[in-house]
């Protein structure tokens, strides 16, 4: 089964505050021009989204350098929606997961703030986001990435940015406000996340999908 784990672009979507919304436009049409064509113009860390090692480090990698083997693995999906607000995902809570992380590639955190997209709720940022030290154990379990249906994986308190600085240090990417509703809890899923590929790339939109099948005998594929 394939599981399609992104937002759709459109105009009136939530982004982060301060960044700008998407403008889709129409510059060709089958009456005028004989074809379509839409322009598109879209900030980097739009919707469903990749941030590179130099989002906020200085010497940080751009994603069109990076290897296309970064952006796809195995995946586990961790439920912490019923967490109470503002909680922290400590590094004892992600010891605690019986050793599936480190048999991972990308851990990804369900906070259920993907049932909130649309809405001003999304910007709530009581979303449950790791703290430094889980940062640390994430790096040293050597994963690709990390991700998050939330808006990020820091609040929209913290300035400084540490749990974003520690992971892109240890050179994970960081996906964001992904879908994830439908996969919650599962620890079987390959996930491909492919970032638009574009000169010096802080972040990209990408289209992540997950792969993973119900029973041995499942043969049917979910068309995206």
């Amino acid at each position: 089964m394939i599981i399609d784990l992104t937002h759709t672009i459109t105009p009136e979507m939530p982004m982060y505050p301060g960044s700008a919304a998407p403008s889709i436009k129409p510059t060709g049409s089958l009456t005028r021009d004989g074809f379509r064509e839409t322009q598109l113009t879209i900030a980097s860390h739009t919707g469903t989204h990749m941030d590179a090692p130099s989002h906020m480090l200085p010497l940080g990698s751009t994603l069109e350098v990076l290897p296309a083997s970064q952006f796809c693995g195995r995946a586990v999906v961790l439920d912490v929606s019923d967490l109470p607000p503002r909680s922290i995902i400590t590094a004892d809570y992600l010891r605690a997961q019986n050793g599936t992380i480190r048999s991972a590639d990308f851990v990804l955190f369900y906070t259920g703030w993907e049932k909130k997209w649309g809405t001003d709720a999304y910007y709530d940022d009581d979303f449950p986001v790791p703290d430094q030290e889980a940062a640390k154990y994430l790096v040293s379990c050597g994963l690709k990435g990390v991700g998050t249906d939330a808006l990020s994986v820091d609040t929209l308190r913290d300035e400084e940015f540490l749990a974003h600085k520690t992971l892109l240090e240890g050179g994970l990417v960081i996906l964001e406000s992904l879908c994830l509703k439908k996969v919650a809890g599962r620890k079987d899923l390959m996930l491909f996340a492919l970032p638009l590929k574009f000169e010096n790339a802080d972040g990209a939109p990408v289209r992540a999908i997950a792969e993973f099948r119900d029973f041995p005998e499942e043969k049917e594929m979910e068309t995206l």
